[in-house]
């Protein structure tokens, strides 16, 4: 089965690589593919198409879980139906965010994360106390406007 059985306008966005087939159009911003279907004038999520153009329907209740990791991937052979709570346990996305912000040294407005301008919420998110002074002063002044 290749992605040739597919639509010809469906297949002519995809690419082979890998034994993946990533889709070359539009991607929304969870990184998986879309396209637009004038018929319903609705949004399709384009891994959701391909498994159920060459597998069948997706189980109620159950996402598909991108085993390759790939989320721009629409090959049905790298997707499996699974619970949410399944499809969640296995992403990555939440420990490398988590990682990701533990290895900023910087805030997003350029102030040091060090010991003296760091705060902690009580999730443990890091935040920027120059930058939340900042803020509360303007807060502050746009009350005393009104």
């Amino acid at each position: 089965m290749g992605f040739q059985n597919l639509p010809v306008c469906f297949a002519e966005k995809i690419e082979e690589f890998d034994g993946c087939w990533l889709w070359r159009a539009a991607i929304n911003r969870g990184g998986y593919g879309v396209f637009w279907e004038r018929e319903y004038k609705r949004t399709v999520i384009a891994h959701r198409f391909a498994f159920q153009y060459l597998i069948g329907p997706v189980p109620p209740g159950l996402d598909l879980d991108h085993l390759c990791r790939v989320r721009n991937c629409v090959n049905p052979a790298h997707l499996e139906p699974v619970t949410r709570r399944v499809n969640l346990s296995r992403g990555i996305g939440d420990r490398l965010r988590s990682e990701r912000a533990k290895a900023q040294t910087h805030c997003l407005r350029g102030h040091l994360f060090d010991e003296e301008n760091t705060a902690y919420k009580s999730d443990g998110a890091r935040r920027c106390r120059t930058c939340h002074r900042q803020s509360e002063t303007a807060r502050r002044q746009k009350a005393r406007a009104a």
